[in-house]
């Protein structure tokens, strides 16, 4: 099985799954001293091959991939705050993920906290994160379990404290 290289990114207060970033990304990597601006130029000629890229947020896309980029290379990003939340279930589609996404969705509905879900099943895809022990869930990038389903005020405690 070829592995997919698929990325949710936040672009603005939308998520949108891009292809090819890891390829991008390692290309780049060796071209690092180059300016700021003459990279970010890259990364959205290099992702407009791929993906498409409206000319009306091109700047936003452009913003998103070159942070995306500095995490790559393990650099401090501060992270692009949206209106919502990023929420990511990694798991197979057993009983124990898919319960996971009906109590957050129950939590969601009983807080109001504005987030985007997104069950991810490709086992390809869950490698990525490299959490093993499913479902896992990651609250904006941070891995808040894995292997366990959280309680409901649990999952709500981390909500709001993500929410800020």
């Amino acid at each position: 099985m070829v592995e997919k290289d698929y990325r949710l990114v936040l672009i603005g207060n939308t998520q949108v799954g891009l292809i090819g970033l890891k390829e991008i990304f390692e290309e780049l990597k060796s071209q690092r001293e180059k300016t700021e601006s003459v990279l970010k130029e890259l990364l959205a000629e290099k992702a407009a091959k791929k993906n498409y890229i409206p000319d009306s947020i091109k700047e936003e896309y452009i913003k998103a991939l070159f942070r995306e980029f500095k995490k790559f290379l393990g650099e401090k990003v501060e992270e692009e705050r949206g209106e919502f939340l990023e929420v990511i279930i990694l798991g197979a589609g057993c009983y124990a993920c898919n319960q996971l996404e009906k109590d957050i969705l129950d939590v969601l509905s009983k807080t109001g906290i504005k987030a985007g879900l997104n069950h991810i099943t490709d086992p390809g895809l869950i490698a990525q994160y490299g959490i093993l022990a499913l479902p896992g869930l990651i609250i904006n990038g941070k891995v808040k379990s894995k292997g366990t389903i959280p309680s409901k005020s649990t999952i709500k405690k981390w909500l709001e404290e993500e929410k800020g």
